[in-house]
């Protein structure tokens, strides 16, 4: 695991470090700019030839971590040239300083980036983490030129133009193709669209330390290490000890949604997969998963079905292509009232609660509730527009989280899990070859499979949706995203976790 920051939180934990250690903030600038021309040093050795670097500095201390690590790249013989643009007397102590020990050195800054066109490398030290206002005139341009030219860019701490906190472009944003990140990720390297403008993002650890009694992120996201955290299996274990889950999915029209959810929660694990189901699906869903225990239903509400399935399951998924008339509502409703253990709503079933808002209000807070809404689905449930939900995206996810009191997972490029505790996930794994139909299907069976093996909270949703991403990279890696199927997911993960995840994690 690994926390995220927001911008003011990493500025805590800077001034934490400085105030309690004694580390002066001079030494930490030092590491942060060793670190980055360690990153460039590995990736373009002298061996393989002499790279021209240009250093593009601002007046603040991402200035100076640039300026920095100019210098110590001329050490180990780069040809290096600098550029510092802004007023020179505004500059920040320590961004003065390191211009002041270039200057003995006998090195001089130029007010231009007159030297881009010659240069191979350049290093982003424009603007670190602290911009909180749109670039314009020269600094528009210079990001412009920047983004025009063939060096290879590598941004010093994020992107110089992208905001810490959302991701958001503040009117141009440097396109960078490697990102050092000093200390912590930060949110904004994770959100899109920052995380595109990132490139590769590499965090390097400097001595800013995080203490819990200093300040809590209450944000986090996975890394390999996370493998540990799924489920254990008992060697003398049976069908019944590895968890049962009832899916209520499906409709006359739609097959493929109860399908995929059974088979997620299969290849994750649970021992018994039970499906209330149209009765046109039962043949079809009895074929492809004869795993799977199958009832169907006609035009009556099945509360034979449902009663028993309640009373015998540990967890219960509901919505995947039930449709939103009159009978899944009833469906819907019965489900609502009865279900006494873990319940997951999702697609339809989100819909149909979107339309009796009073649920959630008005239900008993100990049972367990977890939402997998799209942005469509999400702005539904809250009444504001995807516009709205997209902006203040976090804030959105914490507040309905809290309100509500559920956990809820807001699928899309970058998905978010949040607890009623305002705790919050973002997952990193996955890419655009799943944005196709069926997989939120399978990540519902994913989740309510984790679930009926014993996972709860928020760990049992962000583990499901990380899975289901790390699956998503595999199949992408294997088939090119373009030709990903919902249907791939459950195969990957079964490789996924057999290999314990993939190279790029560890």
């Amino acid at each position: 695991m690994q926390y995220v920051l927001t911008s003011a939180q990493m500025k805590e934990c800077d001034r934490n470090t400085t105030e309690q250690t004694g580390i002066p903030s001079l030494v930490l600038m030092e590491r942060a700019a060793a670190a980055t021309a360690e990153e460039i040093m590995k990736r373009f050795p002298l061996k393989k030839g002499r790279k021209r670097i240009l250093i593009a500095a601002g007046r603040g201390n991402n200035g100076g971590d640039g300026l920095a690590a100019g210098r110590i790249l001329q050490e180990h013989g780069y040809p290096v040239s600098y550029a510092l643009l802004g007023d020179r007397e505004r500059l920040s102590e320590q961004a003065r300083t390191q211009l002041a020990i270039l200057k003995r050195l006998g090195e001089e800054a130029a007010e231009t980036l007159s030297a881009l066109s010659s240069c191979d490398i350049l290093i982003d030290a424009l603007f670190g983490i602290g911009l909180d206002r749109e670039l314009g005139g020269v600094w528009k341009e210079a990001v412009e030129a920047i983004n025009a030219s063939d060096a290879f860019v590598v941004s010093a701490d994020i992107p110089s133009g992208i905001s810490a906190d959302t991701g958001a472009v503040m009117g141009a944003a440097v396109r960078a193709d490697l990102t050092v990140s000093y200390g912590y990720l930060k949110t904004g390297q994770i959100l899109y669209p920052g995380s595109e403008y990132c490139g590769e993002l590499v965090c390097r650890k400097i001595g800013i330390l995080y203490r819990e009694d200093l300040t809590n992120p209450g944000i986090f996201t996975y890394d390999s290490s996370d493998f540990a955290r799924i489920p254990a299996r008992r060697k003398d274990g049976n069908k019944g000890s590895f968890g049962k889950v009832l899916i209520v999915a499906g409709s006359r029209r739609i097959y493929g949604a109860c399908y995929l959810a059974a088979l997620g929660a299969y290849r994750i694990g649970a021992g018994l997969v039970r499906v209330v189901t149209a009765r046109e699906n039962r043949e079809l869903l009895l074929s492809a998963l004869p795993e799977a225990i199958v009832d169907g239903y006609a035009q009556e509400l099945p509360k034979e079905a449902l009663s028993e399935g309640l009373k015998w399951a540990d967890c219960v998924l509901i919505g995947p292509g039930l449709g939103t008339d009159g009978q899944a509502s009833a469906i819907m409703e019965y489900v609502w009232r009865y279900a006494q253990g873990p319940l997951i709503i999702d697609a339809d079933g989100l819909n149909l609660l979107a339309a009796r808002p009073q649920w959630l209000s008005e239900r008993d807070r100990s049972r367990a509730v977890y939402l997998t809404p799209h942005m469509g689905e999400f702005s539904r449930l809250t009444k504001k527009s995807i516009k709205c939900c997209k902006e203040e995206r976090i804030a959105a996810v914490r507040e309905y989280a809290k309100e509500q009191g559920v956990i809820l997972v807001s699928k899309d490029a970058r998905t978010l899990v949040c607890g009623p505790d305002g705790e919050l996930y973002i997952n990193r794994t996955g890419n655009d070859g799943m944005a196709t139909g069926g997989s939120g299907d399978v990540l519902s069976g994913f989740l309510a499979g984790l679930i009926a093996q014993g996972m709860r909270g928020i760990e049992a949703a962000c583990v499901a949706v990380w899975l289901h991403g790390l699956a998503g990279d595999m199949a992408a890696k294997e088939k090119t995203p373009y030709s990903v199927m919902a249907g791939d997911l459950p195969d990957m993960l079964a490789r996924v976790l057999a290999r314990g995840g993939m190279e790029q994690w560890t």
